[in-house]
């Protein structure tokens, strides 16, 4: 019975993954074809960006199975790759908060890289990433509410994210029976659905009706 769960979570993991190796790509897609990142939060992105980095080291010094966070390890990616279009598109330069963000993730990595932190630390900080990730999550929505305007984002990322998040709450609980990965995972769920309905409301949020009609 233990194989055949661990077999049917090796092809959900896999499942899953086709769909976060594309999760975003329709969020650069749209950013490179209109050049437009206004409305989309960057302190959300980078947020999660250090989120997603802290996860998929989690895994790493488990040695869990490179498959049941290979899709954190392509969200990751494509995060690094939203960073960076938004940091040349941006019409505002940044502000504090955004450089602490990404010197601190900077710093981070410069630990780890070193061997600084270590796995029990590492561990240790897995245990705080769900508030990590309440805090992206807030920012993201909270920037949807302050300008009411979602046309640069992408709901399909969105959505292929809370799809892929139910995967993952099965595969760490049934296979890996780690209950703080299935607590992130879940939450995560709720989250992405939550910022995928507002992204679907203030799609048209500055646009005059004649703009909504032609949509």
């Amino acid at each position: 019975e233990k194989m055949d769960l661990e077999a049917v979570g090796s092809c959900l993991s896999a499942s899953f993954l086709a769909c976060c190796l594309v999760a975003q790509v329709p969020q650069i897609v749209d950013i490179l074809r209109t050049k437009n990142v206004e409305g989309i939060s960057f302190n959300g992105f980078a947020i999660e960006t250090f989120s997603l980095t802290i996860q998929v080291l989690y895994f790493w010094v488990q040695d869990y199975a490179i498959l049941s966070y290979a899709d954190l390890i392509a969200l990751l990616i494509q995060d690094y790759i939203i960073v960076v279009l938004m940091l040349a598109y941006t019409k505002e330069p940044l502000g504090m908060r955004e450089y602490a963000n990404v010197l601190g993730y900077i710093a981070a990595i410069a630990s780890v890289y070193f061997g600084t932190l270590s796995k029990a630390m590492i561990v240790g900080v897995m245990q705080s990433v769900v508030f990590v990730n309440l805090a992206s999550k807030a920012i993201f929505i909270f920037d949807i509410l302050s300008t009411r305007d979602t046309s640069a984002m992408s709901p399909a990322g969105w959505a292929l994210c809370a799809y892929c998040n139910i995967g993952g709450v099965f595969v760490a609980n049934v296979v890996l029976k780690d209950q703080t990965v299935m607590m992130q995972r879940l939450l995560n769920f709720f989250c992405n659905s939550t910022i995928l309905f507002l992204v679907y409301f203030f799609k048209n949020g500055n646009k005059t009706d004649d703009e909504k009609k032609k949509d």
